[in-house]
């Protein structure tokens, strides 16, 4: 189970990744960099995307978006485990990974 099961993760983390080495990028060069790429409409179509969203709410909106977006990913991770559990059976590391996403689910969102 990986992010990939995660419509849009990857290029949002490539995006992530770009802000983070430019701190102060505007969309107009990220979708320069993206030019020649199947990603460039996607983007482009984002960046002009009306969101509604108050300018003084974007980041906590944002901030809560990337938490649910873990959160489903966790669970995701988690269910496939169970599931397998159910089916197959868990190795010692499996075992230890679902201790770890039970124990991160229960600290951080109950």
């Amino acid at each position: 189970m990986s992010n990939k099961n995660i419509l849009g993760i990857n290029l949002f983390l490539e995006i992530k990744k770009i802000c983070k080495k430019y701190k102060k990028i505007k969309t107009c060069q990220i979708l320069e960099l993206y030019r020649n790429s199947k990603k460039y409409y996607i983007i482009k179509k984002m960046s002009c995307w009306q969101h509604m969203i108050l300018k003084k709410k974007i980041k906590n909106v944002f901030l809560d978006s990337i938490k649910i977006i873990y959160k489903q990913n966790l669970e995701n991770k988690q269910n496939f485990l169970i599931n397998k559990e159910k089916t197959v059976g868990l190795n010692k590391e499996e075992k230890k990974k679902l201790w770890k996403i039970n124990k991160l689910i229960f600290k951080k969102y109950k």
